[in-house]
């Protein structure tokens, strides 16, 4: 009696949704044009903003591997003294709508599974700081 009360008592509870997860590589990247070495790994995002600007020198200084939750923030640190913060908004058909607020300036990204973001994030010792959010590696 009593387990036949408790499997009734578990299956009258509502399912809970699970909360979509979605892990994110978050890479802090020094880039400038004054002549000097590219990182070997940051080639294809040079060359994906040479539209834009010529960066002659482009290293990592940092990354981070996430787990964006949905309306949980998650805070970058970057090396100018600046925060990045990141929001997973929502998720559908594999893309992922995302806030982000990086000192008095909000926006909202669409991230795609196999895209990244470049996000501007300030200058930095005569440079620029990228914020680059791609799936983890």
């Amino acid at each position: 009696m009593k387990k036949w009360l408790l499997t009734a008592a578990l299956l009258s509870l509502p399912v809970l949704a699970a909360e979509p997860v979605v892990p994110v590589q978050a890479d802090v990247v020094f880039a400038s044009t004054a002549p000097g070495a590219v990182d070997p790994s940051l080639e294809k995002i040079r060359d994906a903003m040479a539209a834009k600007v010529k960066y002659l020198t482009m290293k990592k200084l940092d990354f981070k591997k996430l787990e964006l939750l949905q309306d949980k923030v998650q805070t970058i640190p970057l090396p100018n003294q600046r925060f990045a913060e990141l929001t997973l908004q929502h998720l559908k058909d594999n893309v992922a709508t995302l806030k982000l607020k990086l000192g008095p300036t909000e926006a909202v990204y669409s991230l795609g599974r196999d895209k990244s973001l470049f996000l501007q994030a300030g200058p930095h010792n005569g440079g620029d700081l990228w914020l680059v959010l791609s799936q983890p590696k």
